[in-house]
């Protein structure tokens, strides 16, 4: 009854407040170096209380009941969880998260998809419970089965009620009006990253169930697990797949990084749906194999059942376990490095060397150099072209998307070089009277640049 205990220590261990220790770096500055940690108080505090609280109950067990109830695997996954709440939450992935969309994705799966079952694994209530005193111990059973909270508990983790919680928090907050609030209030900020984390707990010890009977059978687990894991797919294929970006707060702190905004959001997308799939699919299959295993067992158990007269045979049925969990660090680890390599790796297709007619790439250094394009660009082979307030063009020709929003073909650039505003109204690119022909020289040039 007291395992929900660490929904109190997991909700002051998501708190941020508006300070931070370390500030990071401007927006633009796309240097990893230059990224802070953000040393909060509330969250260092609260995991050290987390940890010590942990070490403490697991002292105090014997030896026996140790090694029973926890083992090497669950303190390993405790442990774990609190290091992935550290990289989502102290880390320079903090910081990053206000720069890059496809950063602030990755923190949202190491809080749900990671951190959530490290943690009900390593199951923290147990040992913060026995953390105390037995006199402190049986106060705490009065008090939570005297006040109500069991019960109030107790309706929130019914199934229904924990799928409509974590579908509510996964569309709402995608929303680019909210999303858009979070990024722009440390409150708003929290109460995000609240709204993931506590129904990814609360998700995750009804897959898991770390003690007693299950209070949601195989069948109608993997239908729980199956149908929030199309709902997070079928979102991450919707920001891949999308043609324009869709938050306006990312526009200009992605060129720093070498992304356009189109092109962070679609890693953002493959973020969310490639490891998070790879999650829920081996969540499946952990569970099917456990209920195979189940029905298996009830077999035996019903053959071997007792004839009237005979004595009963039930004792030599192996036990089998309740559930391959063994699966699902593999799975957590692989996710882990699939999407750090994502979020690190710029996705680019290669596209081949256009051959313009009536067009002189040798004449593009000069035009690029009377327009001014270097004040704002880095130009490579052009003179004095070294400008940072737009993206640098080296390896332009391998480009997917001009501005974030056009395909990179010829006629695209064109356009773009003589009336950007008409393109993208308002962006920082002017219109400067770029002649037709003026614009075909300068893009022969710019897809030389591979």
């Amino acid at each position: 009854m007291y395992l929900r205990l660490y929904w109190l220590v997991a909700l002051v261990a998501t708190a941020r407040t508006g300070m931070a220790w370390a500030v990071p770096a401007a927006a633009g500055s796309g240097h990893w170096s230059q990224l802070g940690w953000s040393f909060e108080p509330w969250v260092l505090a609260s995991l050290v209380l987390a940890v010590t609280g942990y070490v403490l109950g697991l002292r105090r067990l014997s030896r026996n009941a140790r090694s029973r109830v926890f083992g090497v695997w669950r303190g390993g996954a405790f442990t774990a969880g609190i290091v992935v709440l550290v990289a989502a939450l102290i880390s320079p992935l903090d910081a990053l998260d206000d720069q890059l969309f496809s950063a602030h994705m990755l923190q949202h799966l190491l809080l749900m998809m990671v951190a959530a079952p490290l943690l009900v694994w390593g199951r923290p209530a147990i040992a913060w419970l026995w953390a105390f005193p037995l006199s402190a111990r049986r106060a705490i059973g009065r008090l939570w089965m005297g006040s109500g909270l069991h019960q109030g508990i107790r309706l929130l983790m019914r199934p229904w009620v924990v799928w409509v919680l974590c579908s509510v928090s996964l569309w709402f907050w995608h929303l680019p009006g909210p999303y858009g609030w979070a990024l722009a209030s440390e409150a708003v900020h929290t109460l995000e990253h609240l709204c993931f984390f506590i129904p990814a707990l609360m998700f995750w010890s009804l897959v898991l169930e770390p003690l007693g009977r299950r209070r949601l059978d195989y069948g109608p687990c993997m239908l729980f697990v199956a149908t929030l894991g199309v709902q997070n797919g079928l979102l991450g294929a919707l920001l891949t797949f999308a043609g324009r970006p869709l938050y306006a707060a990312y526009a200009q702190t992605t060129v720093a990084w070498g992304l356009t905004p189109l092109e962070d959001q679609q890693l953002a997308g493959i973020v969310m749906w490639v490891p998070a799939s790879v999650i829920h699919l081996t969540t499946l299959a952990a569970l099917f194999v456990a209920w195979m295993q189940s029905a298996e067992r009830q077999q035996t158990a019903a053959e071997l059942a007792p004839r009237p007269g005979e004595r009963s045979r039930i004792a030599a049925v192996p036990r089998a376990p309740a559930m391959p969990y063994a699966v699902l660090p593999c799975a957590l680890v692989m996710s882990l490095l699939l999407s750090a390599s994502l979020v690190g790796c710029q996705r680019v297709e290669k596209l081949p060397r256009w051959q313009m007619r009536g067009a002189n790439a040798a004449n593009g250094p000069a035009l690029i150099a009377r327009y001014g394009c270097g004040t704002c660009h880095g130009v490579p082979g052009v003179d004095g072209a070294n400008g940072h307030v737009g993206p640098p063009l080296n390896h332009f020709s391998r480009r997917v998307y001009i501005a974030g929003v056009l395909h990179n073909t010829p006629g695209n650039l064109i356009k773009w070089l003589r009336h950007p505003q008409a393109v993208v109204p308002g962006n920082a690119m002017p219109d400067m009277g770029v002649t037709e022909q003026d614009a075909r020289d300068i893009a022969a040039y710019l897809y030389t640049l591979s």
